[in-house]
């Protein structure tokens, strides 16, 4: 019996001497410190990832059809220039997202609404923006075509024209 208390004890002591063995070596480079900040900003945020998901998703999407519009019209493929403006995107919705989540949790700790507000104006806001490329690769897409008076401006600057050159036709209709 004494024994059995003495192995137990022994075993929870190699243990704890094995776990701190292992935060040596983790502490003791650089990816491992990387690792360690990496993990707690993630747990920190894990709670609303979701909406950076959302948001992360949405920007892809408008990169990926912005990149087909510039096939598409033969422009020049600006790779450089996609990954500079998608870049600063995540950056700064990524810190904008971040500033509201952080004001949410200092004011409660849980049911965080305004973090979801704010994710969905952002993804709206690159919806708006996919939505104009879709429209230069295919006018007439059925859901996109309700848009597409109210998306002249944002066509005009993709394509660099004047808004007068841009979907002509709608205004004879109106007439």
């Amino acid at each position: 019996m004494l024994l059995d208390t003495l192995n137990t004890g022994f075993n929870k002591m190699f243990l704890f001497s094995h776990i701190l063995d292992l935060m040596r070596k983790v502490c003791g480079s650089f990816y491992g410190w990387f690792l360690a900040i990496l993990s707690s900003v993630g747990a920190f945020f894990a709670t609303e990832r979701y909406c950076f998901y959302v948001v992360l998703t949405a920007i892809i999407l408008d990169a990926l059809f912005g990149t087909i519009v510039s096939i598409y019209k033969k422009r020049g493929f600006a790779l450089s220039k996609l990954g500079r403006v998608t870049t600063f995107k995540i950056l700064s919705y990524g810190a904008s997202l971040v500033i509201v989540f952080m004001i949410e949790r200092l004011a409660h700790d849980t049911g965080f609404i305004g973090i979801k507000i704010a994710a969905g104006w952002a993804a709206a806001c690159e919806f708006w923006s996919m939505s104009a490329s879709i429209l230069i690769i295919w006018p007439d897409a059925p859901f996109f075509r309700i848009m597409r008076r109210q998306l002249k401006g944002e066509i005009a600057a993709k394509l660099g024209k004047t808004i007068d050159d841009i979907l002509p036709e709608d205004e004879e209709a109106a007439l």
